[in-house]
């Protein structure tokens, strides 16, 4: 009897608990959303995440708060991420590299994106333009190539931070080609000094690229993709210079994704999912990410998951071949 009792109040206890961890669920949220974003104000994913968060905010009735922390290609904010409580009001917005190249390159990386946070959503896929200043003597992929080889390493190129996307994308693409290229890594937004005609050449996102280009900034060489943006529809994929350095945009193109950490429940997994999908399939966003040449896309958490995993062995392997690491 005493067993029968015993086991009657663990199971009403666990059944109270279950009830309660409903209810709280049910209940979210009841107090703001903090984004971490793992990069500067005015970048790409800056201008992507402000977007969503400004109508995410109200399909849940409660603030969504942009919480920039930039330094070490995105590793700095991921790791603070990746020890937050998993409750649903700490996520993270990122992008491929901080999850798939980050890591491989940081030998030091507090956290492991395959075990500490669970996909919520991919917002979209963003191809990456090769840019160059007004001032270099070259004005396609062909002249550039030219030029690199006759003056090997007097070429530079910025980056968002050693291990960052433009920074390992960009080593790729000139392994392929055959050329030596200087990398200079900034801590702040290097597209003013592209303009400026500081640095000779940058992996950009189309999201701040394709502006800049319009207006006369800077010009474009190539863009990442399977197939040319329509915003620059003159411009030629990476892939039309050469078959191989970029594939199906597995070098250039980039996505951005919605994380939380680890220990989320599916509960609340799930009620982001929603409402995330449905801010990112709302006409007026479509619209002003397609401005950008970007591809909305809105997925599964399955979906993104599938994706990070994929890409974290692919990144992984080319990092080992180019021997790319920070100590």
């Amino acid at each position: 009897m005493k067993r029968r009792s015993a086991l009657l109040t663990a199971t009403a206890l666990t059944a109270c608990i279950m009830t309660s961890a409903a209810w709280g669920q049910a209940g979210y949220p009841d107090r703001p959303i903090r984004v971490i974003l793992p990069y500067a104000a005015g970048v790409s994913p800056d201008i992507v995440a402000r977007l969503v968060g400004e109508r995410l905010s109200p399909a849940l009735g409660r603030p969504v708060i942009i919480d920039n922390r930039p330094g070490a290609g995105g590793m700095i904010g991921a790791e603070v991420a990746a020890t937050l409580p998993p409750d649903g009001y700490n996520l993270l917005f990122t992008v491929k590299g901080v999850m798939a190249i980050v890591p491989h390159v940081y030998p030091s990386a507090k956290f492991n994106p395959l075990k500490d946070f669970r996909a919520v959503t991919e917002i979209l896929q963003v191809p990456h333009l090769i840019v160059a200043t007004n001032k270099a003597p070259y004005n396609s992929m062909k002249e550039f190539v030219e030029y690199a080889k006759k003056n090997p390493g007097k070429v530079n190129y910025a980056s968002n931070g050693t291990g960052s996307h433009p920074h390992v994308g960009m080593e790729t693409i000139a392994h392929r080609l055959g050329i030596q290229l200087t990398h200079v890594p900034y801590k702040t937004v290097p597209g003013p000094d592209v303009i400026a005609g500081v640095v000779d050449l940058f992996l950009e996102a189309s999201t701040t690229a394709i502006p800049s280009i319009k207006s006369g900034k800077i010009k474009a060489l190539a863009t990442s993709g399977a197939e040319r943006i329509p915003a620059l529809p003159e411009l030629p994929t990476l892939t039309e210079f050469r078959a191989d350095l970029d594939p199906n945009g597995a070098t250039g193109n980039s996505w951005h994704g919605i994380f939380a950490p680890a220990g989320t429940p599916d509960a609340i997994i799930a009620r982001l999912n929603t409402e995330i999908v449905k801010v990112v399939k709302m006409p007026e966003v479509q619209n002003r990410l397609r401005e950008f040449g970007l591809t909305p896309t809105g997925t599964s958490a399955e979906h993104l998951a599938k994706g990070l995993a994929a890409d974290y062995g692919y990144w992984g392997r080319i990092v080992k071949e180019l021997n790319v690491k920070v100590e």
